[in-house]
């Protein structure tokens, strides 16, 4: 079993429990004003804050930023869990800081370094050489997001850095855009398993140093 170093979807769970404690919060207010502007309905207090806090969570920029962040963390910890299965010479780092942005997982191993990029879309995604397709729509710039993070740790670690774009799901298609692998996440660890060695021991010790010290 790979070791591990940090929380998968650490930071995405921090953001749900500051989104759930923001809801707590309206609800106990509006639940403390009923009890004590109109006690003779204190009965209703309780009600009427489940039924604001619902109403709440159905604004569409609530709604979509909470699903996001859901989807997002439950991705991630997934992927966390089927990166576990890497053998003990591999070491897998969980929700690293890069600095205005974080990356989900950052895998250190025999054949080197994977900045593992984690999307949890509905629906085909297609995968080819000129481009990426989720659900009919070009999304290049999911693309560009795993090459710039892989660019930061690259610069981070002072050595090459190769982005892997994961989805959850069973609709993949193609394997590949530009010489960005994309893959399933049943077929992750078979695919880094595959690869050849090329990291010497100095090198993925000196990167274990520096990662563990940017895992939030």
């Amino acid at each position: 079993m790979a070791r591990s170093v940090g929380k998968a979807g650490g930071t995405l769970s921090k953001k749900l429990l500051r989104i759930a404690g923001v809801l707590l919060g309206f609800g106990l207010v509006v639940w403390l004003l009923f009890k004590l502007l109109v006690p003779w309905l204190s009965a209703l207090a309780l009600p009427v804050a489940l039924l604001l806090v619902a109403r709440l969570l159905q604004e569409k920029e609530v709604e979509r930023t909470l699903v996001a962040h859901v989807k997002g963390y439950v991705g991630e910890a997934q992927v966390g869990r089927v990166l576990a299965e890497l053998p003990s010479t591999w070491q897998v780092f969980h929700d690293v800081d890069l600095g205005g942005e974080n990356a989900d997982h950052v895998v250190v191993g025999p054949p080197g370094v994977f900045n593992v990029e984690v999307k949890n879309h509905r629906g085909p995604v297609l995968a080819r050489p000129d481009g990426l397709w989720i659900r009919g729509k070009r999304r290049d710039e999911i693309v560009r997001q795993a090459w710039r993070q892989a660019h930061k740790l690259g610069e981070l670690l002072g050595l090459e850095v190769q982005p892997l774009l994961v989805f959850l799901g069973e609709e993949v298609e193609g394997g590949q855009v530009g010489r960005l692998p994309v893959l399933r996440t049943e077929d992750l660890v078979a695919y880094l398993k595959t690869l050849p060695p090329r990291l010497t021991f100095a090198e993925a010790r000196r990167a274990a140093e520096v990662l563990r010290e940017r895992v939030r």
